[in-house]
């Protein structure tokens, strides 16, 4: 009798166990489930922003003497120079500081144009498109064509386009205007140079910004229109006084995310479409830090610098915009 109670017991005892080891994994199931998520941000997020910002205190040209530890750094290759990087493109040289300043008015133009013109032509389509006109579908398709469109095709597209015997200046000679055309090409002249490229910016801007505005008029309730109506309302005070102040907080989701993709996603626009040119016209912060990083300066620990300001700058015009929209609701 007690054999046969010893041998249940060492049966039960695994069976116990592997009990145990269930109830575990099941109270820590949304532990397991998030780890692989979270091991990514770790690694392919959080960890090259600290390397960055170790960076930016160092001078390396990215081929050796850095390891994976950001703090290993061999000499001679790679130096540690403080703020150096920083004085380096801010005030120390002349030249460096100069192209800098000019890169930051013209990041400014475009973060006043671009954002300005995602808005004033996104919620004009949204407000159409709410309204159930003919050819809807279509017309959605057609507006978000810049979202499913390969970048790199998208942008070679738009250089024709703005060539000198390209389509834009073809037209206004059509329509009697080509007195107003760029006879070098709106992209050859400097002048025009960067104007022509928020006008890309814009139209890749548009699509997400009237995803987001058709969602927010989709949540209005229609009996506050109904009852406006009543008191004698026209559509532009519709317009004002209840759709424009219910969709206060996305347009500040829109000002937000693109401010982030000009500052963050631009370069690639002014790199393939202009490299810049033509004389530095269209250089910005994004492609000089670029160019610090993979051009021919080839600094690593500058390019850290200007990106680490970049941040800060868009830091600060994100809390201002959130402070003011924030005052308007």
């Amino acid at each position: 009798m007690r054999q046969a109670k010893l041998r249940t017991t060492q049966a039960a005892a695994p069976v116990r166990k592997r009990s145990r080891w269930l109830a575990v994994a099941h109270a820590n199931s949304g532990v397991l489930f998030v780890l692989p998520a979270v091991l990514l941000f770790l690694v392919f997020g959080l960890y090259p922003v600290i390397y960055s910002f170790v960076l930016s205190f160092f001078r390396w040209n990215g081929f050796s003497g850095f390891s994976i530890l950001p703090f290993a750094c061999v000499a001679p290759t790679c130096s540690f120079v403080g703020f150096d990087n920083f004085k380096e493109f801010l005030f120390a040289n002349p030249i460096t500081a100069g192209m800098f300043r000019q890169a930051i008015w013209r990041d400014m133009f475009l973060l006043t144009t671009v954002t300005g013109g995602t808005i004033v032509l996104a919620l004009p389509i949204a407000l159409a498109l709410n309204q159930g006109v003919r050819g809807q579908s279509l017309f959605r398709m057609l507006i978000m064509l810049p979202m499913v469109t390969a970048g790199i095709a998208v942008y070679y597209v738009w250089t024709f386009i703005y060539q000198p015997d390209g389509l834009l200046n073809s037209v206004l000679q059509m329509v009697g205007l080509g007195a107003i055309g760029a006879k070098q090409g709106w992209l050859g002249t400097s002048s025009l140079a960067l104007p022509s490229v928020a006008v890309v910016l814009i139209w890749s801007s548009v699509p997400a910004a009237v995803i987001f505005y058709l969602a927010g008029l989709q949540t209005i309730n229609a009996e506050l229109y109904e009852a406006a109506r009543l008191d004698g309302a026209n559509s532009w005070h519709l317009l004002l006084h209840i759709t424009w102040p219910l969709l206060l907080p996305i347009t500040i989701i829109i000002v937000i995310s693109t401010l982030n993709a000009i500052i963050q996603s631009s370069y690639q626009t002014i790199y393939l479409m202009t490299n810049g040119g033509p004389a530095g016209s269209t250089t910005t912060t994004g492609l000089m830090v670029f160019n610090y990083g993979f051009g021919d300066q080839r600094d690593l620990g500058v390019a850290s610098a200007m990106a680490w300001m970049l941040f800060l700058a868009l830091a600060v015009i994100t809390m201002v915009n959130l402070r003011v929209f924030r005052s308007r609701t």
